[in-house]
């Protein structure tokens, strides 16, 4: 009676040692499928964000190149240029998951301009960093992002302009 009470132990107390290894292992096999698709989830709407707002930006860019050729070319050549480096940076960016502040910044440079060209005076920028920051990362067009959201949830008017400060 006691081999078999020990041998029936024994067998339990393997068997529960297997089925926790065994679980265990599902375990973490679960948690990696779930932070592998949360990653794929943030990575599909930061894709969708940037794909919704550059149809706008390209329309909202046009028209108000199509009002700055006849009054000021000069002005309009250089719309052209900025425009083009903020697309072409755009394209680089596809792919990339993050950038430094200071690569963020000198894309950012270009996209003020462009906005300043539509807005002008009425829109205001004060940015405001320290150097120790520049080398921080971020995600690539965020800082573009935040600004169009400003200035699409805001009035941006002659009465009451628009100043939007980028600070630490």
């Amino acid at each position: 009676f006691k081999s078999l009470v020990s041998c029936l132990f024994a067998t339990v107390l393997i068997t529960t040692i297997y089925e926790a290894g065994y679980f265990l292992h599902k375990w973490k096999v679960s948690i990696a499928e779930t932070e592998t698709l949360k990653q794929q989830n943030t990575a599909s709407q930061l894709e969708a964000l940037r794909n919704q707002i550059n149809p706008h930006f390209l329309f909202n860019s046009l028209n108000t190149l199509a009002g700055i050729i006849p009054e000021d070319p000069k002005n309009a050549v250089d719309f052209v240029h900025k425009l083009s480096n903020v697309y072409r940076k755009v394209l680089e960016l596809k792919d990339i998951q993050v950038v430094s502040l200071k690569e963020e910044l000198e894309y950012l440079d270009n996209y003020i301009f462009l906005l300043k060209s539509r807005f002008g005076d009425n829109l205001q920028f004060k940015i405001d960093l320290h150097d120790t920051c520049l080398d921080c990362f971020l995600v690539p067009l965020s800082l573009q992002m935040l600004v169009e959201n400003s200035i699409k949830h805001n009035i941006v008017s002659s009465k009451r302009p628009l100043i939007i400060e980028i600070y630490n």
